[in-house]
């Protein structure tokens, strides 16, 4: 079979005629020339180089030519795109659209930034109508998101370019509320003298602000309290966060405000919260979140919320961070209070102590509809006979849709009795520790065909955990129990189940996770959701 490569190229006294034999059987060999055909040698030489001349000077013209064509083309090309452009629908789209996809960019993204890669600076490198356009729309800068590293070499020059940054960007707001996000993570401290640059230019601006978010240590937080003396017109939403990681002695001082008349949402959190020197409009407030963002290393201490939420009858969401009482609480003292318009209720569970169980008790919510508890205490595992919020739950059946429990520890028995009065419930989300998975609870919610009442008739969303000893059987009919309904009544949505690394030996979780999902598959083709994962030690 002949090789099929590349052509073998010809040598070059085959493809040249007038080189006489006597010279071409001479090439490649070492043999010397005679001196006739040394003459001749040096004739063909001459012709042969200046051939090579002439072809250079062709190829020249020939690549002087191209060049010509390709300019030409080029310029051509150039009048096209400029010609394209005049026919482009942007041209002709009114300025008052584009104002508003302008509006859409920003709408569509987190807080904007000083950032040229992100709207709104991305938007003006455009064109010079953009970019006139772009600065001529207030409502673009109205709201900035200004992130402070975590350390400098010159805080003080730093802090003040990011001040007129700051102040550059706000004022083509003209007189517009603005929203005001300053961040400083986690790092090395701010002086204060550094600081005094953003204070008094927050202070400038406090007449316009509708929102202020300060994420600072507690010693930058009590430098940049300033704009609270002055007159707060525009401010809706007010959010201090201590940003230490470590708990500190050193905390801010009373948030005061001489007026604040359109207040709406408060969010505080730092390691020790005293609200008794606290002058807020709290019956204003709809909005409130009280160290639930706090950091799980403060075990933070605050004082009685039961006193502070008595003055706040307007408020529709509620978000609290329970530790442990700056004074002590006389449960024979506490007055029950009631939140008649809050509709989510969230809290984050730091220590277990006796206030626990009188704040549930005082509590009254009647229209609360969603209801969510987590234990972010760094204790492993979950905090035992957590059943302190059971009680206010059972009060508000008649209202509530969801539940979530996030490493709370509940006994099936406990468990089961509260969800057995939660017949408008919704969804829930049961995450229990390692130390209680609650594997009867599964069979519980389980309900066959001839049995009496359904616990929990309206679910549709259930997220639950487990350890991977509890047996597909059992999830198989849990899960088939709640879509295998009649047509009118509520079938499961959503099921999510995590298995948590509860039994010693080898994991069989993965091998579990499979044998769930080849159980459910017809239930999945059905249109139900399913996550099936698998969850840390510690939940």
């Amino acid at each position: 079979m002949p090789f099929l490569g590349s052509p073998i190229r010809a040598p070059a006294h085959a493809c040249d005629p007038k080189i006489p034999p006597s010279i071409s059987q001479l090439f490649r060999t070492n043999s010397v020339p005679s001196p006739m055909d040394t003459q001749r040698i040096h004739r063909l030489l001459e012709e042969r180089k200046a051939e090579l001349a002439a072809f250079a000077e062709e190829i020249e013209r020939a690549r002087a030519q191209v060049q010509r064509l390709e300019e030409q083309r080029d310029l051509v090309q150039d009048v096209v795109q400029e010609l394209d452009a005049l026919m482009s629908p942007v041209r002709r789209m009114p300025t008052d659209i584009i104002a508003k996809v302008f509006e859409h960019c920003i709408s569509d993204q987190p807080t904007p930034r000083a950032d040229p890669r992100v709207a709104p600076l991305l938007l003006g490198q455009i064109c010079r109508s953009w970019r006139y356009l772009l600065f001529s729309l207030p409502c673009l800068w109205a709201t900035l998101q200004l992130d402070l590293p975590s350390c400098s070499k010159d805080w003080e020059a730093l802090v003040q370019s990011k001040s007129l940054s700051m102040h550059v960007w706000l004022s083509r707001s003209k007189a517009l509320p603005i929203s005001l996000f300053l961040n400083h993570a986690k790092g090395s401290l701010i002086p204060w003298h550094a600081l005094i640059h953003l204070d008094k230019e927050i202070l400038t601006l406090s007449c316009r602000l509708k929102q202020l978010s300060l994420h600072f240590s507690s010693r930058s937080l009590s430098c940049l309290l300033t704009f609270t003396q002055s007159s707060l017109p525009y401010l809706e939403h007010l959010e201090l966060q201590n940003t230490n990681t470590l708990p500190t002695t050193e905390n801010p001082p009373p948030i005061v405000l001489h007026s604040a008349p359109n207040l709406k949402s408060l969010s505080l959190s730092w390691c020790s919260l005293d609200l008794a020197g606290f002058q807020i409009p709290w019956a204003q407030l709809q909005h409130l979140n009280l160290e639930y963002d706090a950091s799980s290393f403060w075990n933070p201490v605050h004082s009685d919320y039961l006193q502070t939420l008595a003055f706040c009858p307007n408020l529709t969401t509620l978000c609290l961070g329970i530790g442990a009482p700056i004074n002590d609480v006389d449960p024979a003292h506490i007055a029950p209070v009631t939140l008649p318009h809050v509709h989510t209720f969230k809290s984050s569970i730091y220590v277990q102590t006796q206030y626990l169980n009188s704040f549930f008790d005082a509590l009254r919510m009647p229209q609360l509809r969603h209801f969510d508890i987590r234990n972010v205490s760094l204790a492993l595992g979950s905090f035992t006979g957590q059943t302190e919020c059971l009680p206010f739950l059972a009060r508000c059946a008649d209202t509530l849709e969801s539940v979530c429990f996030n490493r709370v520890d509940v006994t099936d028995t406990a468990m089961l009795a509260c969800l057995g009065q939660l017949h408008r419930l919704k969804t829930m989300r049961f995450l229990p520790g390692v130390l209680r998975l609650n594997h009867g609870l599964i069979g519980a919610l389980t309900h066959d065909e001839g049995e009496g009442e359904r616990v929990c008739p309206a679910l549709e969303v259930l997220h639950l955990r487990c350890s991977s000893v509890v047996p597909v059987e059992a999830i198989t009919r849990l899960v088939a129990s709640r879509c295998q309904m009649a047509a009118a009544a509520v079938r499961l949505r959503q099921f999510s189940l995590q298995f948590a690394a509860f039994e010693y030996g080898l994991d069989t979780r993965d091998d579990k996770i499979k044998q769930v999902q080849a159980q459910l598959k017809e239930y999945v083709e059905g249109g139900l959701q399913l996550v099936l994962t698998k969850s840390s030690s510690s939940g």
